[in-house]
């Protein structure tokens, strides 16, 4: 039986802004951000929700910016992702249109 995770990984490239993880690590920023809103889409796909976060996210220099994205996210963590809760995610400098937001794999 093939393995479930190289499925997983290539859907994710497939969704959202998953695909700035691709380029050198020199060219992304690790970042935290604090979800400001979360509401579900109603989309599932087996153990997992489509949610749409609003985040504000840490420029590592100081700042801060909004972002928006749309991500599926196990049932299971659903409560790591609460209005407050602060969450890993990624962006490139100099371009914060999109970030991709980690995702606990449990």
């Amino acid at each position: 039986m093939p393995s479930l995770l190289p499925l997983l990984f290539f859907a994710f490239l497939f969704t959202g802004t998953a695909a700035v993880l691709l380029v050198p690590s020199s060219a992304v920023v690790k970042s935290r951000g604090v979800v400001v809103g979360i509401r579900l889409t109603g989309h599932a796909s087996a153990d997992r929700r489509e949610v749409e976060l609003d985040i504000m996210v840490s420029r590592p220099g100081g700042g801060q910016f909004p972002a928006h994205e749309t991500t599926l996210i196990p049932e299971s963590a659903l409560a790591d992702f609460t209005p407050g809760s602060v969450i890993d995610m990624y962006y490139r400098p100099g371009d914060e249109s999109g970030v991709a937001v980690c995702v606990p794999h449990r």
